[in-house]
Parts: structure tokens; sequence; C-alpha cells
């Protein structure tokens, strides 16, 4: 090989090395357009952060076992279920009115039909109606949420 044909292959060489760089830099540039700014991303950080959700204490109940509102009452429900305290809630608090909150979750849920409470909509409601009384109750928003740790029909 001669020097010039050395010297255009060299050329070629740079002429491409030239084009894949400059295209590398175009997607980059593209890329980077694409991403959010870095304070974008912090405040969503801090956002995330500030929406952390408190879990307050767990109030285990022992298991109701009650006859449904059917007609014929062969029917039974067995429920165990779990109250979730608001976050500044003690469970001692709890302890003591006790009986009052086995009372009203065992009227509730003796008042109920299969029908009313088979879907996943009528459990919701079920829960709800739960979470709204005990707070009348109590006279204040002191369960935050229920949880229905066991629920069998029969």
């Amino acid at each position: 090989m001669n020097k010039k044909a050395i010297i255009i292959i060299a050329g070629i060489m740079l002429v491409f090395m030239a084009l894949v760089g400059g295209g590398f830099y175009m997607m980059w540039v593209k890329i980077v357009s694409l991403m959010p700014p870095e304070e974008v991303i912090e405040e969503v950080v801090e956002e995330e952060e500030e929406e952390a959700v408190v879990i307050g204490e767990m109030f285990p109940l022992d298991p109701f076992v009650v006859n449904l509102a059917d007609g014929n009452g062969k029917r039974y429900l067995r429920a165990t279920l779990q109250l979730e305290l608001a976050p500044e809630q003690a469970a001692a608090t709890f302890e003591q009115r006790l009986p009052q909150i086995r009372d009203v979750v065992l009227t509730m849920l003796s008042t109920k039909t299969f029908e009313d409470i088979r879907t996943a909509d009528g459990k919701m409601s079920l829960r709800t109606e739960i979470i709204t009384r005990l707070n009348e109750l109590l006279n204040n928003e002191s369960v935050a949420n229920l949880y229905f740790t066991d629920f069998v029909i029969q």
C-alpha cells in the first residue's frame, strides 16, 4: 500500500468517527432534554418524604361469631378485626371501652344479611359503617382504619 491510500483510509476513518461521535452527542442531548431537571426531582423526593403514611397502633379484637339477619337464620359469620388507631391514640383507652366496642361491632354484624356482605363492596361498606359508629361512640376520630383478618360466612 502506498502513502496515498493510507492517508485516504485514515481520512475516511476520521470522518466516520466524527459522524458516529456526532450521532451519539445528538442522542445524548435529546435524552437529557427529556429528563426532568434536578430541581424537579428533588421536589418530588421531598414531597414523597412528606407524604409518608404514619400507621397507628394496631388493636386486635377477639373473633366475632354472629348469626346473619337472613330470614331462615341458618347462616353465620365469623370475623376477626383489627383496629388501626389514630397516631395520637393509646390502646389503653380502647382496653377500657372494649365491652362497648365489642357490643357495637356485634350489633352491626348481626344486622347484616348474606347479600349485604358477600361482595367486596359490601365488605367495604361494612368497614366504613363500623369505623363511623366506633368514632361516634368514642367521640373523636380514634379509629383510623379497620382490617378484617378473618371473614368466613357459612
